[in-house]
Order: structure tokens, then C-alpha cells, then sequence
């Protein structure tokens, strides 16, 4: 049970916890904006779906092996962190959390994300890297106020064309996974400035990656590649 003390403070808009289960008590801090739940956790009660002010939740680093479908009704939470637990799946009540900017996936078990994804179009970060996924939702593309993604360490083949209709994005992370080509459309992402494929089964790159001229930081290394990529061949002959 919450401390009696700790229940008293009704106006508490910030709370940090280290426990093995969630005390009882705890959904009585309806004013609560941000609330960080670290420890040992298994599992999550039905009754914090009451704290609908919260816009900050963060879940990172516990024993969860499934998201409960009541998380959806935190309707305005603008940050989610569920990485660094045992997740092999998502609930469809994620895809109402329409006012998400960051969305950190890390570190779990998940092998595909559901087509919902591309209901959370608010999203500026994404963070799905270490994971198992071998493939990725058109609806990706619906994304479009994305800035940073970040896929590394799974299991994906292919990029999806609709990743070329992320106008904003800056970063982008593919590095550790099974890619052996990208599709044309990645030359659509003229904002980029970060692009780590590093230990993929490249072997060429479209023409299209010439387009990204606002590149700074490009990784290619553990890749097939006979030898710089033509589009980056023919910038380098460029004059500046």
C-alpha cells in the first residue's frame, strides 16, 4: 500500500519508484504528469489506467512480457519508454496515443510492429532497435513529423518505399540486420544527416543516395561493397 503520507499529496506531478509490484494507492495521484516505475515489474494493475493527466510514462528496464490494453486510454501521453523489457507483442489500444512525440521500443522481443503504428503521427522519435523484427508496416510512412529512427539490431531484409515519405527525418539507424538492398525511395530523405547501415549484406546502393546532400555522417562498413557506392563516386568528382 502507498504511504499514507505519499497518498496526502494530491497535487504530486513528478514521481519516481523502485519497487517489485505497484503498491496500492498509487492511482489516487490523479494530478500525476510524469511517473518513472523501475524494479523487478511483471506486470501492471488495471487501476493506473485512472491517471489521465500523465504525459510521461516510463516503464524502462522491468520484466514485462505484455503491455496492458488500458494504456491506450492515456490519451495524453506524449512520451512512452517500455525498452529494456521481455515484450514479444503490442496491444492495439497503442495506436489511440495520438499525441506521442517519443516512442522507445528497445531492447525487448517484439518480431513485427502492428499497422497502427502509423496512427501516431505526432511521433518525432521511435526507438525500435534490438529487437527481432523482420519486417516493418507500410504505414511507417504516415510518420511524417519523424526526426530520429532508430531500427538497428533485427532481423530486417527490406525497408519499406513508404520510409521515403519521412520528409523530416535526420537520423537514421539500420546498422546489424540482413538488409541487402534499400529502395529507391531513400533519396527522398533530403533532411537526413546521419545514416548508419554498417553490418548489413549491401552490396550497391541506388542512384537515389546521391540526393541526400545534407549527409555528415554516413557508416558503411561490414557491408559486401566491392567499393564506394557509385552516387557517393560521382559527388566525391564533383567540384565543391
Amino acid at each position: 500500500m502507498l504511504p499514507g503520507q505519499l497518498r496526502e499529496l494530491t497535487h504530486l506531478r513528478e514521481l519516481r519508484l523502485n519497487l517489485t509490484r505497484i503498491p496500492e494507492g498509487l492511482s489516487d495521484l490523479t494530478a500525476l504528469t510524469h511517473l518513472r516505475l523501475d524494479g523487478e515489474l511483471t506486470g501492471l494493475p488495471d487501476s493506473l489506467g485512472d491517471l489521465t493527466t500523465l504525459t510521461s510514462l516510463d516503464l524502462y528496464g522491468n520484466r514485462l512480457t505484455e503491455v496492458p490494453e488500458w494504456l491506450g486510454n492515456l490519451t495524453a501521453l506524449r512520451s512512452l519508454y517500455l525498452q529494456g523489457n521481455q515484450l514479444a507483442g503490442l496491444p492495439d489500444s497503442l495506436g489511440d496515443l495520438t499525441a506521442l512525440t517519443e516512442l522507445i521500443l528497445s531492447k525487448n522481443q517484439l518480431t513485427e510492429i502492428p499497422e497502427w503504428l502509423g496512427n501516431l503521427t505526432a511521433l518525432k522519435r521511435l526507438y525500435l532497435g534490438i529487437n527481432r523484427l523482420t519486417g516493418l508496416p507500410d504505414s511507417l510512412g504516415n510518420l511524417t513529423a519523424l526526426t530520429e529512427l532508430i531500427l538497428e539490431a533485427n532481423q530486417l531484409t527490406e525497408i519499406p518505399d513508404s520510409l521515403g515519405d519521412l520528409a523530416a527525418l535526420k537520423h537514421l539507424f539500420l546498422r546489424y540486420n540482413r538488409l541487402t538492398s534499400l529502395p529507391d525511395s531513400l533519396g527522398n530523405l533530403t533532411a537526413l544527416t546521419s545514416l548508419y547501415l554498417e553490418g548489413n549484406q549491401l552490396t550497391g546502393f541506388p542512384d537515389s543516395l546521391g540526393n541526400l546532400t545534407a549527409l555528415k555522417h554516413l557508416r558503411l562498413d561490414g557491408n559486401l561493397l566491392a567499393g564506394l557506392p557509385k552516387p557517393l563516386r560521382r559527388r566525391a568528382k564533383t567540384p565543391q
